[in-house]
């Protein structure tokens, strides 16, 4: 008996026109999934239902994986691939396994023998980079910067030299209710002439994007409170 696949479905950012976002074969993929891995169950299911779910939603199988299901039983939540049926994987926003805890399921996969499909679908944090202008030949995600003053501002300081040194983009992402703090440290501690770009709310009717100088963003008031963000230095 053939494998199932495990397919790692892209999810909205926001509420744009889902037919802008994502390819008509998402669609007809998730009408073949009887099984899928999600962040957070509600969410999961009411992505599934807008992007054109056709069959009940109560007679699908849920499994949970995110920063509270310590220690789960992968091989069980994989179980489906070995008998011969398909599995999808979502994040809460965008694309599985970048900036997502995903990548532990896609790992598993791969030691059993199951094949892995990624489908198309938005990233802020790909979109960001595309948008920012900066070098895309050498660039660098780092996640979540420290959450201590003293301590992020030292990691600021060590990507910005990074940039200067290998003209490597620096992305990072912060929860959006720090973004504030940390977007003033960025202006507190780097150069004047280091350029950051400011990727708010991508691919959302609500999209901000704008990259221009340290010194420049110091002469403007943005608030990016609650807001998913995407930051990058660049040259």
């Amino acid at each position: 008996m053939d494998k199932g696949k495990l397919y790692l479905i892209p999810s909205s950012l926001g509420e744009k026109d889902f037919d802008f976002l994502f390819p008509r074969f998402n669609a007809e993929i998730i009408n073949n999934i009887d099984v899928y891995i999600v962040e957070d169950l509600r969410t999961g299911r009411r992505f599934l239902k807008k992007l054109g779910l056709q069959k009940a939603i109560d007679d699908l199988e849920f499994f949970l994986l995110n920063e509270h299901t310590q220690g789960v039983d992968l091989n069980e939540y994989l179980r489906c691939c070995e008998e011969g049926k398909n599995v999808g994987l979502m994040s809460d926003a965008g694309t599985p396994c970048i900036a997502d805890p995903g990548n532990v399921v896609v790992a598993k996969a791969h030691q059993l023998g199951i094949e892995v499909v990624p489908l198309v679908g938005p990233n802020s944090i790909v979109l960001a980079l595309m948008g920012s202008g900066f070098n895309g030949q050498n660039f660098a995600f780092n996640g979540y910067l420290p959450v201590e003053q003293d301590r992020r501002e030292e990691r600021l300081k060590t990507l910005e030299n990074l940039v200067v040194k290998y003209n490597q983009t620096q992305l990072f992402i912060e929860t959006p209710y720090r973004n504030n703090h940390l977007f003033q440290s960025i202006l507190r501690v780097c150069k004047p002439d280091t350029r950051l770009c400011v990727a708010c709310n991508m691919a959302t009717d609500e999209q901000y994007l704008k990259s221009q100088s340290v010194a420049r963003w110091r002469k403007e008031q943005i608030d990016l409170h609650k807001k998913p963000t995407v930051f990058v230095l660049g040259r």
